[in-house]
């Protein structure tokens, strides 16, 4: 059994009242921690919108995945996980009372019980992030480079860089977003659209003034120093 099999093996089990929504680890213990930097794109959208990050490679999966809900935009209102392979990682206070698997087919874990270096192990590896599973929304993370830090170096969370604005929530997912997109693109060129098309985009947020390309960069740094100071 390859090591990563055999750490899964053991957490398997590990009892979902350990963590809460509030308590869990936010850095998991590691004999050599690792400077990741790490893309995390949004599947299906053209241009893409993706953020940048670096971290440290023992931040648990659980915080891993609360930062890029925040950098994305979303709001947290809904499911989420990572899945590699037929492996996958949720918060454990999401999957209290869950089924098991069919036919043992897919494995669950909590997202608390491992650290991303632990799933990201190479440079190119790759996962996916997704949320609210009736939208569909699938993230792609990829380990984009693996540094050692310097001595006396700050293990810190980062922002690097990003692009464009998170699609509003319970839009449809990908094809409902590229909906609103169409109305909003008329409706920002002030060309006539139906009064339902209207009250829609305002529903969404989306008036004249919402630009799907624009990214607040220092809103995306006030989340990462948030983050570092928790």
């Amino acid at each position: 059994m390859l090591m990563a099999d055999a750490q899964q093996a053991q957490k398997e089990s590990s009892p979902h009242e350990e963590y809460t929504m509030d308590s869990f680890p936010r850095y998991r213990e590691a004999d050599h921690v690792r400077k990741y930097t790490v893309r995390v794109a949004l599947r299906g959208i053209k241009p893409p919108i993706w953020r940048k990050v670096i971290v440290p490679s023992n931040i648990s999966l659980r915080l891993f995945g609360d930062l890029i809900l925040e950098l994305m935009g979303w709001m947290g209102e809904h499911l989420n996980q990572f899945r590699k392979g037929d492996s996958y990682y949720a918060p454990a206070y999401q999957r209290e009372g869950e089924l098991p698997p069919l036919f043992g087919r897919i494995r669950n874990y909590n997202q608390e019980d491992f650290a991303l270096g632990e799933i990201l192990c190479e440079k190119g590896d790759t996962m996916v992030w997704e949320y609210d599973f009736g939208d569909g929304w699938e993230h792609d993370v990829r380990l984009s480079s693996i540094e050692e830090y310097a001595q006396g170096e700050a293990r810190k969370i980062e922002f690097v860089s990003g692009k464009r604005a998170c699609p509003p929530e319970d839009c449809g997912g990908i094809w409902g977003y590229g909906e609103l997109l169409e109305l909003h693109a008329r409706f920002a060129a002030r060309k006539r659209i139906s009064a339902d098309a209207r009250e829609r985009l305002e529903w969404y947020g989306m008036d004249r003034d919402f630009d799907p390309e624009y990214l607040d960069i220092e809103e995306c740094q006030e989340i990462v120093e948030a983050f570092n100071c928790d």
